[in-house]
């Protein structure tokens, strides 16, 4: 009896209270709330509500997180994932509400708890759990009624597992977000009757990080023609960077196919240049043109098409781009020749190309679009223009005094003028850059956020006085007085450049006073370099 009565003193546990961590403010409700009639996410959504806004730090683009970091295998993660699954199977064969808290708080504390999702996946599948009744709904709970990304996404991955259809509706709005879209995609492709269908209609919907991860999985030599048009025609384009999805979408919506024909559509001619540009793209992130079977076939017949469809100021950098290509394979094809290279088809190719860059006069089409209001076309038309040998400055001169404060502007104006212009420059800045906003005094920031064009329009300002000493002055000392960090160093570069004969007694007394007061240890460093006549590090 005795022995009983302590057996119970001792196995008592202690009670934990269960706090409720679902919510009608979920994320699901919050997309839900925000989709346009044809079910595209408006732009409400871009930052999600659970998004920590901290201008001092930097923030990775929906989704590229997970695209960056693979799998953590260290042993912290492998505790977790130990720790994950009793909770889940105490959830899923009992029904245990302290460890569906447990669970979520676990992965929604942690934010690098997402690298460990494909090995607790794995995990959960060898225990064989029962999905019905507990395991599904704490799987949805936490997909639908949740308002933390981590949850959102561990919820949809289970979902995954649970072969319930009732949630396909859900996963596809949840799947319009970046962040959640590989997740999703994952999940629908293991529940979909129709699944090629289901995330090819998803993947139209994205284009940041989360279109590349799904095209990527979406591209296969199986697909349907009306798929592998939408690859060559849209498939490729996104937010972050063609150059990601070119390869793929060249190669599984066969490119090579297409242009074989004698004619073409124009929109293919324009979808097929943007491909072949991002191809060629040096230092690509993703496969390239040296690695493309098709290349010679594609490039060959592009150059066909370009007699007929070159006509804008994109298609002339374009149709350099690939010269510029030619000219470097033609001095090394190398391993290229499995891709259907020689010497004569080189040749042939720059032939043409000569021909059609001299058929018509590129300057008045680049003229043109340098007055455009659109800014892709602008930047073509500058692009081009250096290549045509026209002088841009009216051009970038005219776009500053119509924006004194955008950065862009500031870079074409400082980078793109003559000595003679020195003072015009100088004397704009003096007048138009805020310098008392600006220097609000030496913090260590990166000046992202609302202020991020000003103080990007101070570095470039403050960088162009680097030839020219004695002038400007107040712009080097709102530079050491900034809150941004690289622009505090930017002005130590000029006086640098300067050399002290050149600095004024106000100068000197600023960059001492910063020595005691600088919050960034290598701009500090480097600050006693300088007073010290030392190189920079």
């Amino acid at each position: 009896m005795i022995k009983k009565w302590l057996q119970g003193i001792f196995d008592k546990k202690e009670l934990i209270e269960v706090r409720e961590w679902r919510t009608d403010n979920s994320i699901l409700k919050f997309l839900s709330s925000n989709l346009d009639n044809k079910g595209n996410l408006s732009e409400a959504t871009h930052d999600l509500p659970d998004e920590k806004k901290d201008d001092e730090k930097i923030r990775f683009a929906a989704g590229l997180v997970d695209a960056m970091f693979g799998a953590d295998d260290s042993d912290d993660s492998k505790r977790r994932i130990t720790e994950l699954s009793k909770h889940l199977k105490n959830i899923a064969t009992k029904g245990d509400q302290i460890s569906e808290q447990e669970f979520y708080r676990l992965i929604t504390e942690n934010e690098g708890v997402i690298g460990i999702i494909d090995e607790f996946l794995q995990a959960v599948v060898n225990e064989a759990l029962p999905i019905q009744p507990n395991l599904f709904n704490f799987a949805k709970d936490l997909a639908t009624r949740t308002d933390k990304r981590n949850a959102v996404k561990f919820g949809i991955a289970i979902l995954g597992l649970c072969q319930n259809k009732s949630v396909l509706d859900d996963l596809k709005i949840l799947g319009l977000h970046d962040e959640f879209t590989v997740y999703s995609a994952i999940a629908i492709a293991n529940l979909s009757d129709n699944a090629e269908n289901d995330l090819w209609e998803l993947a139209q919907k994205v284009d940041g990080w989360g279109k590349i991860q799904l095209v990527d999985r979406l591209a296969s030599p199986e697909l349907s023609e009306q798929i592998k048009d939408w690859l060559i025609l849209d498939g490729y384009k996104n937010k972050i960077m063609y150059e990601y999805l070119a390869y793929t979408c060249a190669t599984n919506g066969e490119l090579h196919k297409k242009l074989e024909s004698e004619q073409i559509e124009h929109n293919l001619f324009k979808s097929a240049s943007d491909i072949i540009e991002a191809l060629t793209v040096e230092h690509s992130p993703a496969e390239d043109i040296t690695t493309y079977a098709f290349a010679s076939q594609v490039i060959q017949d592009f150059i066909r098409h370009s007699k007929k469809h070159a006509t804008d100021i994109s298609d002339f950098n374009a149709l350099h781009k690939i010269k510029d290509f030619l000219t470097e394979l033609q001095n090394d094809i190398g391993e290229q020749k499995k891709n259907g290279w020689n010497q004569d088809i080189i040749s042939n190719c720059l032939i043409e190309i000569v021909e059609i860059l001299n058929s018509r006069d590129w300057k008045v089409v680049a003229y043109e679009g340098l007055k455009s209001k659109d800014n892709v076309t602008y930047w073509n038309a500058k692009h081009a223009s250096v290549k045509l040998g026209i002088d841009l400055w009216e051009t970038v001169w005219k776009k500053l005094e119509e924006n004194p404060l955008d950065s862009h502007s500031w870079y074409d104006v400082t980078h793109y003028s003559k000595p003679e212009h020195s003072d015009k420059i100088i004397d704009f800045a003096l007048n138009h850059l805020p310098f008392d906003e600006l220097a609000t005094g030496a913090k260590d920031s990166n000046g992202f956020g609302d202020n991020y064009n000003k103080h990007a329009s101070l570095e470039f300002a403050t960088t162009f006085l680097e030839n020219y000493p004695k002038k400007g002055e107040i712009i080097i000392l709102t530079a050491l007085r900034s809150p941004v960090t690289r622009n505090r160093n930017m002005g130590i570069q000029v006086l640098d450049k300067w050399k002290k004969e050149n600095w004024s007694s106000e100068i000197e007394k600023e960059i001492r006073h910063l020595r005691e007061i600088e919050t960034n240890k290598h701009t500090k460093e480097n600050i006693e370099r300088l007073l010290n006549g030392q190189a920079l590090k």
